[in-house]
C-alpha cells in the first residue's frame, strides 16, 4: 500500500494506493487505472477532472474500496462533507482491511471536529500488522489531540510515529510545536533541525524559529528567520505576524 497523495489537509496525511485493491502485484482492472488518473488529477488540482474520472471508477466497479476512498477525499477538498462521509464509510463497508481509508476517514472526522471517532479509525490502522506504515496514523492521531487542546495526549503518539520512522516530517513539525507549548525551547529547535534535514521550510516552520530563538534569547537568529518569510513567503499570514513583531523588513 504505497502512499500516491501527500498532505491534502494541513493538520494531517491521507493517503492513495496505486496498485489494485490489497494486491500490489496485481493487474490493474480499468476501474483501478481510473482511480489512479483521479488521484492524480487531485494532486495537480486538476478538480474537476479528478471527480470525473472517480465517478467514472465507481461506475465501473461499485465495489472498488479504492475508487470510493479516493473520491471521499475528493469531495473533502469540494467541501462536500456530506458526500465525503458517505464515500469514506462505503469505503470501510466494502473492504474492511481497507487500512488507509481508516487512515483517511479518521482525518476527515478530525477535521470535522469528531475527534474521538477519528482516534478509534486510526487505531484500526496502526494497531494491525498488516499497514506498511504506522507512523502515518500514529502522527495524524498526534496532530489530532494537539489541535483539538489535547497536547500531554498527543506527544505519546508522536513519540511512536518517530519510533517507527525517525524521518517523518509531520511528525517532527507536530513535535516542534508540543515542545514549543511546553516551553522546552531547546526542544524545539531540535526538532526543527531534524525537519529541516527531511523537508523544506514553511512559514510555519519559520515562524515557529522565530518564536524559539526569541525565547532563547537570539533576537539575531529570530529577525534572520524573519527575513526569510518576508522574502519566501511573503502574502503568507506568518509574514503578517513577523511584522506585526519586528515592523516592516
Amino acid at each position: 500500500m504505497t502512499a500516491l497523495l501527500g498532505t491534502i489537509a494541513a493538520c494531517t496525511t491521507p493517503e492513495q494506493k496505486p496498485h489494485a485493491a490489497n494486491d500490489p502485484y496485481g493487474e490493474l482492472s480499468t476501474a483501478d487505472v481510473y482511480v489512479q488518473k483521479g488521484v492524480r488529477y487531485m494532486a495537480l488540482g486538476a478538480l474537476e477532472a479528478a471527480l470525473a474520472d472517480l465517478k467514472h471508477a465507481v461506475e465501473l466497479n461499485p465495489a472498488n474500496s479504492d475508487a470510493h476512498d479516493a473520491l471521499a477525499i475528493l469531495y473533502e477538498k469540494l467541501g462536500q462533507t456530506a458526500q465525503a462521509d458517505q464515500h469514506f464509510r462505503e469505503a470501510l463497508a466494502l473492504n474492511p482491511e481497507n487500512y488507509s481509508a481508516f487512515n483517511n476517514y479518521g482525518r476527515f472526522l478530525c477535521h470535522t471536529g469528531h475527534t474521538q471517532e477519528a482516534l478509534a479509525k486510526f487505531e484500526a490502522a496502526y494497531s494491525t500488522p498488516l499497514y506498511p506504515q504506522p507512523w502515518i496514523p500514529f502522527s495524524n492521531a498526534g496532530t489530532c489531540l494537539r489541535r483539538a487542546g489535547r497536547t500531554a495526549e498527543a506527544e505519546p503518539y508522536l513519540r511512536r510515529a518517530l519510533e517507527k520512522n525517525p524521518g517523518y516530517p509531520p511528525a517532527l513539525l507536530e513535535m516542534a510545536h508540543v515542545s514549543l507549548e511546553a516551553r522546552q525551547y531547546l526542544s524545539t529547535r531540535a526538532f526543527l533541525q531534524r525537519y529541516q534535514t527531511v523537508a523544506a521550510d514553511t512559514p510555519e516552520t519559520l515562524w515557529l524559529g522565530v518564536q524559539t530563538e526569541l525565547a532563547l534569547g537570539d533576537a539575531t537568529e529570530a529577525r534572520r528567520l524573519a527575513d526569510r518569510i518576508w522574502a519566501e513567503f511573503p502574502d503568507s499570514g506568518e509574514a503578517v505576524q513577523a511584522r506585526r513583531l519586528f515592523g516592516k523588513p
